[in-house]
């Protein structure tokens, strides 16, 4: 309890030195918690409050999936107000915890923010000390806390397979599956070419032509020139082709949740519907919103659609070899 109430104190007069010290900068930052102690593993909430002046702009709030010892649960959307002296305030909310016990120190952000003529600045927050404290209670038995220990096995069992070799072979599976599509697609075009046929993109299944494209939005590295809703209608026009040429589905003009209503009803997988709905849904929000929001983000939503497209190529080619359409 004595290191808490110091911990608190010096945290306080940092935040009033900081503040006192970033008073006459054009761009300041302040991280604060709603408590300053948890116990293991439980959420607590983190806000990240930017200023701003008139002609500056935040390009990277600074906050990453890890930081330090805390890890991220959870963005909740941006807000951005206009305050006084036609200063703006962005408001980035959190989910944070940690998962050892002890008296941890939360890292200084440092939020990216590009001037009026193009320079790059840095406005960092002040570290917070938090304190983990374990699920036990003051005089609660752990006698029957034991440590864990493997499962015994029966005799005569098969041999235990890593999941490191499991997730190997899956992989491995996946590249089959793609180099055989590879080449099917390389004997298709050679035989068209053969017969006169003119070559086009239209050789590709429609999973194939959305990883093109998804590959040549990640060249193109939006989210680092700050072109945010840019980068995401590119992403979302690249999936609803998608969904409208292997499904038929009309998704060129259906909101984001109208188009996963139709797709749950044409009985999708539900991995591939999650994962669609939520980069559409983020589209709409850098869309029509402007908020602001970072690169490691941006570049998630592309990985996370390169994976189910993969997926879905696959998927395909089952599809292909029983007959069916795509």
């Amino acid at each position: 309890m004595r290191a808490l109430v110091i911990a608190a104190v010096m945290s306080l007069a940092c935040a009033a030195f900081g503040s006192a010290a970033l008073a006459d900068a054009p761009v300041s930052a302040s991280a604060t918690f709603d408590k300053r102690g948890i116990t293991i593993g439980d959420p607590i909430a983190l806000t990240l409050v930017i200023e701003a002046d008139a002609g500056y702009a935040v390009s990277d709030s600074g906050v990453g999936r890890t930081m330090g010892e805390f890890e991220i649960l959870e963005a909740l959307p941006p807000q951005l107000t206009k305050i006084a002296n036609g200063r703006t305030r962005y408001t980035f909310r959190y989910r944070v915890t940690a998962f050892r016990v002890g008296d941890l120190v939360f890292p200084a952000i440092g939020v990216t923010y590009q001037g009026p003529g193009g320079a790059i600045g840095v406005a960092p927050t002040a570290e917070i000390p938090i304190v983990i404290t374990t699920v036990v209670q003051p005089g609660e038995s752990t006698d029957d806390i034991k440590p864990w220990k493997p499962q015994l096995r029966l005799p005569g069992a098969a041999p235990q397979i890593s999941p490191i070799v499991v997730q190997a072979a899956l992989a491995v599976v996946v590249l089959v599956m793609l180099a055989l599509i590879i080449s099917q697609t390389r004997r298709a075009a050679a035989r068209r070419v053969r017969a006169g046929e003119p070559e086009g993109d239209i050789q590709l299944t429609p999973a194939q032509r959305a990883m093109a494209e998804l590959n040549r939005i990640a060249a193109l590295g939006l989210p680092e020139k700050g072109r945010y809703a840019e980068h995401y209608a590119l992403l979302s026009r690249a999936l609803r082709a998608y969904v409208r040429d292997r499904f038929g589905l009309s998704a060129t003009e259906r909101t984001p949740r109208e188009l996963r209503e139709d797709m749950l009803r044409a009985r999708i997988d539900r991995t591939e519907v999650a994962t669609i709905y939520e980069i559409l849904r983020d589209g709409e929000v850098a869309r029509f919103h402007r908020s602001i929001s970072y690169p490691a983000r941006a570049h998630h939503a592309v990985r996370s659609a390169l994976d189910a497209m993969r997926r879905a190529a696959v998927a395909e080619q089952y599809d292909l070899m029983q007959g069916q359409p795509s």
